[in-house]
């Protein structure tokens, strides 16, 4: 499915793009049954509740980690990154993108009983930038349930993608070391901000079950601390050029 004209320029723009409701409810509800019946079988689910025992002397970051290398490859999950999605990616892109050979990444978070903060995230990227600004890939976010605010969804810096190709010789991780506003005081952050002419924001990547974040692989990323009470439940792919 083609984007509209006012989609692709957010993408351009912002490297971010929230389509809400864009997964169907059945195979997205087959898919986060299978996660909680292997969360069951894994004995991190017992009775209907989370149980954090096995992995609670993990840091918590390092948590969603493990949790997706026991739950593993889904096949339930991977059918949710149809060819349909795949042509978006394509289209917002303006380049032929590969599907991975890998199962789809499974991204969980127990609550973490602890306060929501933005201090001390790792804000980085997945592969090196390109040194001249074009759309190196794009990945997928997926939300498989219901998801608040504050409750441990990926954060994303929307025109971040921008901030690597204003200064020769530096990208965005330089620019905003020196962007003393946001190593101070993220939270200001989370409204538009301009820094070297563009507009940057933290957006949460919170919604309903069946929303997709689609992320231009330039954009800076970080996990986020859960301090809801629910199971944060999502998955992701990328997919290159």
């Amino acid at each position: 499915m083609k984007p509209n004209a006012e989609d692709a320029d957010i993408f351009a723009r912002s490297g971010l793009l929230p389509m809400r409701g864009w997964l169907p409810r059945k195979p997205t509800a087959l898919a986060k049954d299978a996660i909680l019946n292997e969360l069951t079988r894994l004995k991190l689910r017992v009775n209907g509740k989370f149980v954090s025992s096995k992995i609670q002397d993990l840091p918590i970051f390092q948590q969603t980690g493990r949790m997706g290398q026991m739950v593993g490859g889904l096949d339930e999950v991977d059918r949710l990154f149809t060819d349909e999605l795949l042509e978006t990616m394509e289209s917002l892109a303006g380049a032929n993108l590969k599907r991975p050979s890998t199962h789809a990444q499974i991204l969980l978070s127990f609550p973490h009983k602890v306060e929501w903060s933005l201090d001390q995230l790792n804000w980085h990227l997945d592969l090196a930038p390109p040194k001249t600004d074009f759309i190196p890939g794009v990945q997928a976010f997926l939300l498989l349930d219901d998801l608040q605010p504050q409750g441990g969804s990926t954060l994303a810096l929307a025109g971040s993608n921008k901030l690597h190709h204003v200064q020769t010789g530096k990208n965005a991780h330089d620019i905003l070391r020196g962007a003393s506003d946001f190593q101070k005081n993220p939270e200001k952050f989370l409204k538009p901000q301009l820094i070297e002419g563009h507009q940057v924001q933290i957006v949460e990547m919170s919604g309903r079950a069946g929303d997709v974040f689609l992320m231009d692989l330039r954009v800076l990323h970080t996990p986020s601390v859960n301090a809801r009470k629910n199971l944060r439940m999502m998955a992701t792919h990328r997919f290159l050029r």
